[in-house]
Order: structure tokens, then C-alpha cells, then sequence
């Protein structure tokens, strides 16, 4: 692995009445190579010294005195927590939640081992490319780490380095994308009985109903719902950990990038139901289980053996000789339907889409689904939601259309 410009030690010391302690210190090299040593503050570990330097700008032996760094001297401070770096992405109105971050740092640290010791100028696109050839991993994987990579350029400036950012390709995504349900399929799934309880059922409903993200649904509150407008205003998704953001997809805090959508009146009047019948309060999620927002596997997990409870996907005993379904559980989100869609809890959000675009134009429909490039209304205050919802789209023929294979109710 790359060596970092600092170096952490600690030092033995020694009170005025003999007590022994130790404090933590870092070093580096200079431009004459002298060793120079500074104390790292408050730190009482190898953990905390670390972290504290990975904050520090670069020594001058690697800043605007070397026109030509090492890619290493770059990008080893880049996404750390509290850098620098970080503090022009939050002021650039990009993400530095602590999961965004860790990830980016992943593809920093492989990055670094590859190319570490290469002076930035010297990186060329075409062999970077044909690096990530040898790799066995998903285009979505590899586009993500030349996006990284071409961040590190951006940061080369601020180094003394004026190298010139790349033109990488764009490798084709090779995942298979979800597909939509048919009619029969709906009115087949949407039975009480293949989900666990109400909670469930009437979740899915509502992704389906509002073409939500799986993250967005979790974390539906009862006040996003305007009952008496048929409206749901999505602000937030749960992350994997259950942690909810007050930020949609390829939002940030200080650009949310809310939006706006009607619901179905058998939607809104099955919700209304529950969320009275569960005695909910305004900041209360509406769908829980074990008193927390419902996690992203267990979700999974039950929607898929939903599917295989409404003879959608093969049943169990097929899925256990094909070695699917093991001790309970069902390994693969692949494989599961005869026809060999793929059929997941994304794919209601595909279907809504598809029914929708049948009665709306895709410029209508747009900023329901968060599909689109241009920056979105902040709903910040009652007067622009209000202008919001009255930009809104009469949706009543294509919301007629969205629910016509007539779900059984709750």
C-alpha cells in the first residue's frame, strides 16, 4: 500500500512527579529532508492520530512547491471526514454523508494501491482503462471508480499540478434492470394474505401508487401524506442502516430535490385507515416493524416471498431443488420467475412509471418520478409547496389506470 506523507509515533514522557505517559506525534520530510515532528493533539491512540492527520493539508514537501506529485500526495487526505477536501464538497453541494465518503474511500485506497507512486502527470486515460478490463467487476462498479479518479484531478491544482483531467469511456451497465408487472400479476400480489401483516401490503401498495423507491417508502411519515389533497411529498429515504435523510436521490441537505405526487383514492383511503387505527402522530413512520422503520432486507425478503405466495415466482419446492430457497430464506433476487424476469420491489416503481407515461407526457412526468436533470423547487414554505402541487399535472385518467386491476383491500 502507498505510503502517506505523515507518519504517526508516540513518545514516552514523563510528569514532575515521575509519572510515566505517552503522546502521540507525526512526522514528515522536507524539501531539504529534515525530519520535522509535531505533536497531534487530543489524541490519546494510533485510531485518533491517524484520523488527525488525515485532516492536515499536505507538508510543503509535497504542495505548491512540487509541480509534479505523486498521485499518493493527492488523494490520500481525499474524502476523509473533516479534511478539507470534504469541506469544499459540502460547500459544492455535494454528498458527504459518512457512508458516501467511506465508499469513495474504498475506490481511493484501490486506487492508491494501483497508481500510487505515479506521478499524476504520467496517469494515462487508455492504461487506467485497460486496468479496469482485467477487473472482474460491474460496469456500474467501474464507472464509479473513474468518476473518483477523475475527482483526484480536480484536487491536482490545489498541489501545484495543472495535469490535464482525462477523457475516460463509459463501460456499459450489465446488470439487468427490473422489469414491470402485468395486470393479472397486480391483482394477483396485492392480497393481504401474501404479505405478513397490513404494514407491508399497504407499503407496497403505495410504492406502486406513488412510484416510489424502495429507501423512500420506509421512510414515509404520517405528514407527508395531505389526505384531504391526495398528495404525497417525498423528502427523505431510509439508507440501508435505517438512518433517514431529509434529502431525496442525488439530493443533499442544502439541495433536497423534493417532490411532489397524487395518490389513488383506494390508496389514500386504505392509509388514512391504518395510520387512524394505529393512533400515529405527524412525525411517526407510518410502516414499521419491531417499532422501527422497516429495513431494506426484511422488505426484500418479504416481498419476494410474496411473490411466491401469489404464483408469481416458482414455488417453494422448485426454489429449494434449485437451492433458492434454503433453511427458510431465498438466496437470489435472480431466477425466482419462469419466464426469467426479474421482478423485485423496484420494479413497482417501473410498472407506476410505465402506466403513467400511457396518459402523461414525460415532461409531466417528470418531477413525480424525480427523473430529471434540472434542479428542483425547495419546498421550504407553505406558499411554494402550494405552488407545487398546483404545478402538478391532472393525473385523475392515469391515476384511474394506475390501480384498474382492483387490489383486495387490507
Amino acid at each position: 500500500m502507498a505510503k502517506i506523507a505523515y507518519t504517526v509515533f508516540k513518545k514516552q514522557k514523563k510528569t514532575h512527579k515521575g509519572v510515566i505517559f505517552y503522546r502521540w506525534y507525526y512526522y514528515y520530510i522536507n524539501d531539504n529532508g529534515k525530519k520535522i515532528q509535531k505533536a497531534c493533539p487530543k489524541c490519546k491512540k494510533r485510531s485518533d492520530a491517524e484520523s488527525y492527520i488525515r485532516t492536515l493539508p499536505p507538508p510543503p514537501a509535497f504542495g505548491p512547491n512540487n509541480t509534479n506529485p505523486l498521485l499518493k500526495h493527492i488523494a490520500e487526505n481525499m474524502f476523509v471526514p473533516g479534511s478539507a477536501h470534504v469541506d469544499r464538497r459540502r460547500q459544492l453541494g455535494k454528498s458527504t454523508e459518512i457512508q458516501t465518503l467511506t465508499e469513495c474511500r474504498a475506490y481511493v485506497k484501490r486506487i492508491i494501491d494501483q497508481w500510487g507512486d505515479t506521478a499524476l502527470v504520467d496517469i494515462d486515460a487508455e492504461a487506467v482503462v485497460n486496468h479496469l478490463f482485467t477487473i472482474k467487476r460491474s460496469g456500474s462498479w467501474k464507472n464509479r471508480y473513474l468518476t473518483i479518479f477523475k475527482e483526484i484531478f480536480q484536487e491536482a491544482p490545489r498541489y501545484g499540478c495543472k495535469a490535464r483531467i482525462p477523457e475516460f469511456p463509459t463501460f456499459a451497465r450489465n446488470s439487468k434492470k427490473a422489469d414491470i408487472f402485468t395486470n393479472a400479476e397486480l391483482a394477483a400480489l396485492f392480497k393481504p394474505e401474501n404479505f405478513p401483516d397490513t404494514a407491508f401490503f399497504l407499503m407496497f401498495l403505495l410504492a406502486l401508487s406513488g412510484g416510489l423507491r424502495l429507501g423512500e417508502v420506509r421512510a414515509v411519515r404520517y405528514k407527508q401524506i395531505i389526505f384531504t389533497r391526495k398528495i404525497l411529498i417525498i423528502d427523505g429515504f431510509c439508507k440501508k442502516n435505517g438512518d433517514r435523510t431529509t434529502y431525496n436521490k442525488k439530493g443533499t441537505p442544502e439541495k433536497p430535490k423534493l417532490r411532489v405526487v397524487w395518490l389513488p383514492d383506494l390508496t389514500v383511503n386504505l392509509i388514512s385507515s391504518y395510520v387512524q387505527n394505529m393512533a400515529l402522530g405527524p412525525e411517526d413512520f407510518i410502516f414499521t416493524f419491531a417499532g422501527k422503520p422497516i429495513q431494506q432486507e426484511t422488505a426484500e425478503v418479504v416481498f419476494t416471498r410474496a411473490l411466491v405466495s401469489a404464483g408469481i415466482a416458482h414455488n417453494r419446492e422448485n426454489l429449494k431443488k434449485a437451492g433458492i430457497w434454503k433453511n427458510g430464506k431465498i438466496t437470489k433476487k435472480t431466477d425466482i420467475i419462469p419466464d426469467g424476469r426479474k421482478l423485485v420491489p423496484h420494479s413497482l416503481r417501473y410498472t407506476y412509471v410505465s402506466r403513467m407515461r400511457r396518459e402523461l407526457s414525460a415532461p409531466e412526468l417528470k418531477p413525480m418520478t424525480g427523473h430529471t436533470s434540472e434542479d428542483m423547487v425547495d419546498y421550504y414554505n407553505q406558499v411554494i409547496l402550494e405552488n407545487a402541487i398546483d404545478a402538478l399535472p391532472a393525473a385523475d385518467a392515469a391515476l384511474e389506470n394506475l390501480l384498474n386491476f382492483s387490489p383486495a383491500t387490507a
